[in-house]
């Protein structure tokens, strides 16, 4: 028979079909799976849990990733993170359940709780974050649209949009002169989230709001994309040029170019998710962007103790989804903030058999080098460039001999390295659970022999962490014949 070749993830749909109910470990491809690699932490720790994270490029082309927890701001230098708070103003009081955000103007950047006063950062001079200037409102989202800084979700307006001056951030009062003002959205429920960019997309909790730019006297015009669909879950919204995704109760979206919007975890992921899902701790959930693998990766809880434990994983290019078990506090976009040499290795780790990356990762080739970044549960942060994780990919279900039962003697893994092992999950009707078989690995031949007889089968592909691979694509040359009909 020819190649099996792994289907899309989607525990959502049936059993019997075309789709595998297990991909873990991986990145999706349109062609298979590539490996998906473990957080490998390098930093020194912050004081407590970290809340918020993100990178900048100052002018003089200098990279600075910042960071916050629950009272302090802090600043990654040589893979040490330093206290950067403000020095007026006492500790921050973020709140257990919220977050710091991030954005940049210039060479300034910015950063928000919904609690303290916006916060600001020249990224070429200072030492320490402060009070911003022009006395801005109080916001919980925070982004750039066009010229313009805009928050969002403002103190005791909780559906209040508001922007600065025209290329202007200390000044908020409204003026037709600056072009500053805001805007108090009708209905929707309170603002969960915003991105910017060209267009500013304002989440609520049932409605998604595109923000475009007119000029005076309206300043920006407010077109609602959508009267039903918003976001649920504020940790699960990212942004990669002109996307936008997002969860809402009815499933995971994406909105393209500010007005397309696309269920993209429909009858794939969503019912999956929502079922997992600690919701007591959905404060919990992160979100971040891969651009390198084109991925969006959210974070998420799935047991009582409200730490995330599970990522689940969308490749917008391929339009496939997976999975990782990963332990994080959060992830985030990163970057590299230096080149290294050879002798320069000894300031990540004391010797070249215990360094988090392997020498050809992308942490190590220089400046801005993008990357999928997180925090481990003590406090220290780092880049998902370290071992291939575990991984555990399943076939569809399937008669192998239509109509009778069948036994299958053997079969060969179309994966380009390391030690896979096939298992073989076995039912008599549609109404039994399946059975597994123990998990057999290759022979010298790059075969796994099996003995295996039932109506429905499906094979389940594991590979050990820190197998060397780079694809996995299914099963082939399967050894399988009718078994009669009983």
């Amino acid at each position: 028979m020819p190649p099996l070749l792994f289907p899309e993830f989607a525990p959502d749909a049936p059993d019997l079909g075309d789709k595998a109910r297990e991909a873990s470990g991986v990145i999706p491809e349109a062609q298979g799976y590539r490996p998906f690699k473990a957080l490998a932490t390098t930093s020194s720790a912050l004081t407590a849990r970290a809340q918020g994270a993100a990178w900048f490029r100052a002018y003089d082309g200098t990279t600075k990733q910042m960071a916050g927890d629950a009272t302090k701001l802090y600043s990654l230098a040589s893979n040490t993170w330093s206290d950067v708070s403000r020095t007026s103003g006492g500790a921050y009081a973020t709140d257990g359940t919220g977050n710091w955000r991030f954005a940049q103007f210039g060479d300034v950047a910015y950063a928000t709780n919904g609690v303290d006063t916006m916060q600001s950062f020249t990224l070429s001079s200072s030492s320490n974050w402060a009070a911003a200037s022009g006395s801005p409102p109080v916001g919980t989202y925070i982004g750039v649209v066009r010229r313009f800084l805009v928050l969002a979700k403002i103190a005791s307006y909780p559906k209040r949009v508001q922007w600065s001056g025209d290329n202007n951030t200390t000044t908020w009062t409204s003026s037709a002169t600056t072009l500053s003002d805001y805007q108090d959205l009708p209905d929707g429920g309170d603002i969960t989230g915003f991105t910017g960019g060209e267009l500013g997309v304002v989440l609520q909790e049932s409605a998604v709001t595109r923000m475009t730019f007119e000029g005076s006297p309206t300043v920006f015009r407010f077109d609602k994309i959508s009267n039903e669909v918003g976001c649920t879950v504020p940790g699960t919204v990212a942004a990669w040029d002109k996307l936008t995704f997002f969860c809402h109760r009815s499933g995971f979206y994406m909105l393209a170019g500010g007005q397309e919007l696309r269920p993209i975890g429909r009858e794939r992921v969503d019912r999956w998710f929502w079922g997992l899902l600690d919701q007591t701790n959905m404060h919990r959930v992160t979100a971040a962007i891969d651009p390198l693998n084109s991925l969006y990766v959210v974070s998420f809880p799935s047991g009582s103790s409200g730490t995330p434990d599970y990522l689940l994983i969308y490749n917008w290019k391929a339009d496939r989804w997976s999975y990782a078990l990963q332990t994080v506090e959060m992830v985030y976009a990163g970057a590299t903030q230096q080149s290294y040499s050879l002798e320069d290795l000894d300031t990540v780790s004391s010797s070249i058999e215990t360094i988090p990356y392997s020498l050809d990762s992308s942490y190590w080739t220089g400046s801005r080098q993008l990357l999928l970044s997180g925090f481990y549960t003590d406090h220290k942060s780092g880049a998902f460039s370290g071992d291939n994780l575990a991984a555990t990919i399943d076939t569809q279900e399937m008669q192998m001999v239509p109509g009778v039962r069948s036994r299958v003697r053997g079969a060969r893994p179309l994966v380009d390295g390391g030690t896979p092992s096939i298992a073989v999950g076995t039912r008599k009707s549609q109404q039994s659970a399946v059975a597994w078989s123990s998990a057999r690995a290759i022979n010298a031949d790059g075969f796994v022999p099996l003995n295996r007889q039932s109506r429905y089968m499906r094979f389940r592909l594991t590979m050990p962490a820190a197998s060397a691979y780079q694809w996995a694509q299914g099963i082939d040359d399967i050894d399988a014949r009718g078994a009669g009909f009983r």
